[in-house]
Parts: structure tokens; C-alpha cells; sequence
């Protein structure tokens, strides 16, 4: 069974070179566990979409709460996926422009965008959206 778990977290200390880190490990882990996903930065802000058989994620999520870049963890949606939303991808990293806003702001997102500010029920439809925007840089 394929699922999904989508999660927002601050940066502790944001430093450029924590992205580089989390997206590294992602590569060398994630494809292993048969997890893919996706990973957007706002101003300190980490939002995640993770997706593969949920044993798996809910290790990477386990890791996630235990790794000191994560802060304030904020489970959104976790539960079954009926297909993966980011395929080709161990990880994927949002480069933000006013499409990427604007896909926000159409699905209830406040403005000023504030990730923890995401609907819940709303988390997993604004990632499908999101995905099927340019912008994305695969890893």
C-alpha cells in the first residue's frame, strides 16, 4: 500500500548549507526505502511531502522528528495515497517564484504565506498542484 505523509517544520538555525545536507541524505536514503517526495523552504520554513510504503516513511519521519534542523514539527496528513505524486524523485526542492505563490494563495493559503498555516485537509491536494507547476528542481 502506497502512503503519504506531509509535515511542516522550522529551520532551527536556518543555514543554506542544512538544505544541501537534508537533500543529500534524501538522495542516498529515500530511493533505497522506496520513498520519493518533495521538499519546499519559506522563509525558515520547511514543508515535506513524503510518499512510499509507510513502514518506510514513518522511519524517515521518526529520523525527522529526532534531526536537530527540525523544530516545531507540525504533522499535516499522513494516510494512504492511491498514486505517488513525485515519481521520478528521491526528493525534489521548490525554487519559489509568483506561480509557486500563487497556487498557495488559490488553495486558502493566507497572505503573507505561512506554511504552518496550511489546512490540513488541504495539504495533499496544494502538493498535487504544486507538482504539476514548473519550478521544481529533481534530485
Amino acid at each position: 500500500m502506497l502512503y503519504r505523509l506531509i509535515y511542516v517544520s522550522r529551520a532551527r538555525a536556518f543555514r543554506s548549507d542544512d538544505v544541501a545536507s537534508i537533500l543529500k541524505q534524501s538522495r542516498e536514503n529515500n530511493a533505497p526505502a522506496g520513498v520519493t517526495g518533495a521538499l519546499c523552504l519559506l522563509d525558515g520554513v520547511y514543508m515535506q511531502y513524503l510518499e512510499g510504503p509507510q513502514a518506510a516513511v514513518e522511519r524517515l519521519y521518526a529520523r525527522i522528528l529526532d534531526d536537530d534542523r527540525h523544530q516545531q514539527v507540525k504533522l499535516l496528513d499522513r494516510g494512504p495515497a492511491p498514486a505517488r505524486v513525485f515519481t521520478d524523485w528521491s526528493m525534489a526542492l521548490l525554487d519559489w517564484d509568483e506561480r509557486i505563490r500563487a497556487v498557495f494563495l488559490l488553495h486558502g493559503m493566507p497572505h503573507p504565506l505561512d506554511l504552518y498555516a496550511t489546512p490540513s485537509d488541504q495539504a495533499a491536494a496544494l502538493f498535487g498542484a504544486l507538482a504539476r507547476t514548473p519550478g521544481w528542481v529533481p534530485l
